[in-house]
């Protein structure tokens, strides 16, 4: 084959794997306020959108500290800051896009990435510059952007069960931020009771405003920040240096890159970057699956193309705030935990928040405003979306049949997770990489599953005889292959029911025994059931109860009708040792 016939055909592969033609069409979800194409008016969208900005700039100090470890002044951290939020706009757009090989098509915001904080800051050092920065971050998302079409095969590298415990560990990874905001230190166990009260009280006012399903629902998070941020305030909990911060700020300014990206790097410094884009993988991977989780109600699996897009869009953002002089940014959960606590899905609301984003871009004192929102408050809001996200994880988790290897798979990648979290300081100086929940949990359960996947048979092949343990064998065996394949609980029962109908059919013939083979395909498992005799009846079209007070074969279609109603399709043939049924059903 030629060069140019084989980069022809890788080009039409890569096509391939980004189009948008095999994505699932999502199923109705009940309670749903705002789906992903719906729109609502101009103010409705200018109050979800600032509701979910509130949480996002709970992360624009990280830029602010990026800045000022690489020598920065206050101007020109905040400039850092502003050109970082021009990034956050670049991620929002580029996830909600519908047509071509980028984007989610979800409304997955971002925020600065507290992923790369760490490299940055190891940077900041070694003695790089921010144009050094700005390169070792355009470098992680031109490898991100390079993974992207290698997640191939999600249902088999990313089961229910990784997911399920990386979107976990995702709401999890936010709670040491409430505890660093309330100043909980086990070192300096002095905590101020005013600010845990009004931390209790806003996170109540949420609570309520949500579960009273009133109009207002949908804005709970942005009425619990207004009504916690007045308490606040009027106990005089003003952030401190917020004078200085508002003066010095001015009320416009062009976000100006500090320099062009400077690829001269110590190349020492390219592996704490490297390593970050697993942990962004998982952190993209688990809300992607989250919100598609939340919008569809059939949902089974992980949809990979929307995922794949998604990763794609991801390390492209990336990229072009590298290439802008910004920090590096990651798909916010915090936001699609909002998303889901709140029922609105539209992407019309993250475009309206990246627009605004990249407004205040160019008014440095209104962006000032948002960080300066009360410690309780910021520590109220993450609380509220970290229960959301967990939840979420958990139901995640358990969607699927669980076999042994399976819930060793998940109880690692919490456990692991959960360790980061019970002893940060060990691991950031043992291994800063995997210093966060999420990226330890997401690597030791992907791997987990992959070097276990082996292990599973995708054909079992067993013969019951048909006495009287016949019906406790079928279901020892069905539940069996659901725990070892992540069958759904729905399509075990339909397994086993079409197992035992069969069963007793043919023991009531007086055969002594049916062989079976199942093989599990692309969301589909197909029994072959082959046993001595003469072939079944096909299955009566319309059961009657005079087929079944006549017995013979009048009663044998009805039983097959029991055994097969539930199946996508069958076929029955003759074979050389006897008689075969193929059944097919949907996963």
């Amino acid at each position: 084959m030629s060069d140019e016939a084989a980069g022809s055909s890788l080009g039409a592969r890569l096509s391939a794997l980004m189009e948008r033609r095999g994505d699932r069409v999502p199923a109705h979800v009940p309670d749903v306020l705002l789906g992903l194409d719906d729109r609502a008016g101009p103010a409705r969208m200018m109050a979800l959108a600032f509701q979910q900005i509130a949480l996002q700039s709970i992360y624009f100090v990280l830029p602010g500290m990026v800045a000022v470890a690489f020598g920065a002044g206050p101007l020109a951290a905040t400039n850092y800051l502003c050109l970082s939020l021009m990034g956050l706009a670049f991620y929002a757009v580029l996830q909600a896009l519908r047509r071509g090989p980028v984007g989610s098509g979800y409304a997955v915001p971002s925020t600065p990435s507290a992923v790369l904080f760490a490299p940055l800051m190891i940077a900041a050092a070694y003695g790089a510059t921010m144009a050094q920065a700005a390169a070792l971050t355009m470098v992680t998302g031109i490898a991100t952007m390079l993974v992207a079409p290698l997640l191939r095969g999600l249902s088999l590298l990313l089961p229910t069960e990784v997911t399920g415990a990386v979107v976990f560990l995702v709401g999890a990874s936010l709670l040491p931020s409430v505890m660093a905001i309330l100043h909980f230190n086990a070192a300096d166990p002095g905590i101020t009771v005013a600010e845990v009260v009004v931390t209790a009280a806003c996170f109540i006012v949420m609570v309520v405003a949500a579960v009273l399903r009133w109009p207002l629902a949908s804005y709970a998070v942005l009425i619990g920040a207004v009504v916690g941020t007045a308490a606040a305030l009027a106990l005089g909990m003003t952030p401190e240096g917020a004078h200085d911060l508002l003066a010095a700020a001015p009320w416009f300014a062009r976000p100006r890159p500090p320099a062009l990206p400077d690829f001269g790097f110590d190349r020492a410094l390219l592996a704490p970057f490297l390593l970050c884009v697993v942990a962004g993988l998982a952190s993209v991977v688990g809300t992607t699956v989250a919100f598609q989780r939340a919008t569809d109600g059939g949902w089974t699996r992980p949809d990979p193309g929307p995922i794949r897009r998604g990763v794609l869009a991801h390390g492209l953002a990336i990229t072009l705030t590298g290439l802008a002089g910004g920090m590096g940014n990651s798909a916010s959960s915090s936001c699609v935990g909002l998303s889901i606590a709140t029922r609105t899905f539209a992407r019309s609301i993250v475009l309206t928040g990246a627009a605004i984003l990249f407004l205040l871009a160019f008014c440095p004192k209104a962006v000032a405003l948002f960080v300066l929102v009360p410690a309780p408050v910021q520590a109220a809001m993450l609380l509220y979306v970290a229960g959301f996200m967990m939840a979420q994880g958990c139901e995640m988790i358990v969607m699927r049949t669980l076999d042994t290897r399976r819930t060793v798979v998940a109880g690692m990648g919490l456990t692991s997770g959960l360790a980061v979290l019970a002893s940060p300081g060990f691991f950031a100086a043992t291994m800063p990489a995997l210093a966060a929940p999420l990226a330890m949990g997401a690597f030791v359960s992907f791997f987990a599953n992959l070097l276990t996947l082996p292990l599973v048979r995708r054909e079992q092949r067993f013969e019951v005889p048909l006495g009287p343990s016949a019906a406790d064998l079928l279901q020892d065996h069905a539940f069996a292959i659901g725990g070892a394949w992540g069958l759904r609980p729905d399509t075990v029962r339909k397994l086993h029911h079409a197992l035992t109908e069969l069963s007793d059919l043919l023991a009531g013939r007086g055969t002594a025994s049916m062989a079976v083979a199942a093989t599990q395909l692309e969301e589909a498992v197909e029994l072959t059931i082959t046993f001595a005799g003469a072939p079944l009846p096909e299955p009566t079209r319309r059961p009657r109860a005079t087929d079944i007070e006549a017995g013979g074969d009048a009663m044998e279609a009805v039983s097959v009708w029991l055994a097969l109603r539930e199946a996508a399709r069958h076929t029955m043939r003759r074979t050389a040792t006897g008689q075969e049924v193929r059944i097919l059903f949907h996963d």
